[in-house]
């Protein structure tokens, strides 16, 4: 009686069955999976934590729906728009900082109202960033180290992608049309931090980029 194939035996197949789902599982981590991971229907986010100078948590912003995040996102904007372009969440703790100092010292110590306000109880301050062909909004964000920032995102056309660099290392995440992610993470290093697009969106996606000022 011949021997079976080796393809035919237990141990073989096992180990082919659990390559598959590790290949898959790895896939699932980079947000691009073919179907649902994990029976989710894709409303939450999966994100790559590889911190070295930020650290925070992931999932989607519940009950968020997209015509709300719009509103925020303009308001926020709007708010903190800076001269040079930039959006500063923290530019009106700062002039009310300096005006203190200029009567005696007694500024506050966070602007304490709206989306985007810095808080000094350790909360995190909500931030808005919107993907869409072939740029984001706000492309400049100016933070400080070492407080807790909430990232609410979404993409407004197609799926985009968001690769936030943390210095040797990053945090990737997959945005959704109309699906809003959160994020939250602290940077703990000033510098400069690099956001880019991680899907592929059409001839200019080389170039769809933004960045973060830590300060």
């Amino acid at each position: 009686m011949s021997e079976r194939h080796f393809t035919t035996r237990r141990g073989f197949i096992a180990a082919l069955g659990f390559g598959a789902v590790s290949l898959y599982g790895a896939w699932a981590a980079y947000g691009a999976a073919p179907l649902p991971f994990g029976g989710h229907s894709g409303h939450k986010d999966a994100a790559r934590e590889t911190d070295a100078d930020g650290h925070g948590g992931h999932g989607a912003a519940e009950g968020m729906a997209p015509e709300e995040f719009r509103f925020e996102h303009d308001f926020f904007v709007r708010k903190y728009a800076q001269k040079d372009g930039s959006v500063n969440p923290h530019a009106d703790a700062d002039a009310h900082g300096h005006e203190g100092d200029a009567h005696g010292g007694h500024g506050h110590a966070d602007a304490g109202h709206g989306p985007g306000a810095a808080t000094a109880s350790g909360e995190p301050a909500d931030l808005y960033l919107m993907a869409q062909k072939f740029a984001y909004s706000p492309d400049v964000l100016r933070l400080k180290a070492g407080q807790a920032y909430r990232f609410r995102m979404m993409a407004d056309d197609i799926t985009h992608g968001a690769s936030i660099q943390l210095g040797s290392a990053s945090r990737i995440i997959r945005l959704r049309p109309n699906v809003v992610t959160e994020q939250t993470i602290t940077f703990t290093k000033p510098g400069e931090y690099l956001v880019y697009c991680t899907v592929y969106c059409g001839q200019a996606h080389d170039a769809m980029h933004g960045r973060i000022v830590v300060g």
